[in-house]
């Protein structure tokens, strides 16, 4: 959803979100230049497929506060372009964000994304998807140059305060998707093996 993502690091969070961190959630950010280096990681219980089917539903982004509008043009079958509007808060400073992003999916591994156009002078980066025995691990790796127009002082602050509440926001919506999304993960493989995959799910020794 990308992820996804201008709304990661360029929206506000309103307190509901904010009140705790998702367990377990590792973020941190380097500064080298005006380019901020920005990785995380959280675990799920969704499924490889499910978080896969998160990451990729780029509207679900309008559920995170901020938000204000998030378009998808599918270009091809795993080319897609993003056109999104968001607020931001920072300190003081009140900043609205526009950007057009292309993600480039390879299920169910992992989604890349480059900014096309936008308020930032450069954004690009991926997540990953690794399974794990209670779920899957998602990791997002970016590089991020804000608009010099924005004060330094105030994207220091952001990245070294507000980035773990971010992708904090991200994982919990993950969570709160989950029936729905792994719902969606049957049908897709019902879908692609057919007759064979409806047999296995009711008789999983069958499963190969």
């Amino acid at each position: 959803m990308a992820t996804l993502i201008l709304f990661l690091l360029l929206l506000p969070l309103s307190n509901s979100w904010a009140d705790d961190l998702y367990p377990g959630l590792q973020v941190d950010s380097k500064r080298e230049g005006s380019v901020y280096t920005v990785t995380a990681s959280f675990d799920t219980s969704l499924s490889k497929c499910a978080a896969y089917n998160y990451l990729t539903d780029y509207g679900a982004a309008k559920e995170l506060p901020g938000v204000i509008e998030s378009v998808t043009h599918r270009q091809s079958a795993n080319e897609v372009k993003v056109e999104r509007t968001a607020d931001e808060r920072i300190l003081f400073f009140h900043v609205r964000i526009h950007s057009v992003m292309a993600y480039t999916e390879k299920p169910f591994d992992s989604i890349s994304f480059t900014q096309l156009s936008g308020d930032s002078k450069l954004f690009k980066g991926h997540w990953e998807i690794e399974p794990n025995q209670h779920g899957s691990t998602l990791r997002f790796n970016g590089l991020w140059e804000p608009d010099t127009l924005i004060p330094d002082f105030v994207i220091d602050y952001f990245a070294k305060n507000k980035l773990a509440d971010k992708f904090s926001a991200v994982a919990k919506l993950a969570e709160k998707h989950k029936s729905m999304l792994s719902t969606s993960c049957t049908d897709r493989q019902m879908l692609t093996l057919g007759p064979q995959a409806e047999l296995a799910s009711v008789h999983p020794k069958l499963n190969p």
